[in-house]
């Protein structure tokens, strides 16, 4: 779920939250916001909201940067060691061209750059049986 004031706050909208589930655009009447929602919607969002693993030694944090080849491409939202997958995990906004899964990225922790793997979300392992 995503958290309000790390995840969500009034600067994000549900396109690019990945929220989109929770406001219908093609409603008969519409909403506050709806038009400018429908826009961000039909031209595409400049940064999305994705599940990171990170493959490195380290925990990303909220406020961390997210790389790729050096270049500056989005900001941790959350992060943490998850006991339930065994792994660092991290919510980050990244540029929309950097958001498909397998996209290989980094994490700047404390000057280092940690690597991370953009996987899908929610982060958990499903049993087989």
């Amino acid at each position: 779920y995503s958290l309000y004031g790390n995840d969500i706050n009034d600067t994000t909208n549900p396109i690019e939250a990945g929220l989109c589930w929770v406001v219908r655009t093609g409603k008969t009447g519409g909403f506050i916001g709806s038009d400018a929602i429908a826009r961000i919607e039909a031209d595409g969002p400049e940064r999305k909201l994705v599940g990171l693993r990170v493959t490195g030694r380290g925990i990303a944090r909220q406020g961390y940067t997210v790389q790729s080849d050096g270049e500056t491409v989005g900001q941790v939202t959350s992060g943490t060691k998850s006991p339930s997958v065994g792994e660092a995990i991290a919510m980050a906004y990244v540029a929309t061209p950097y958001a498909e899964l397998g996209t290989q990225l980094s994490i700047d922790v404390r000057g280092r750059p940690v690597p991370a793997e953009v996987v899908a979300m929610p982060f958990y392992k499903r049993s087989d049986g």
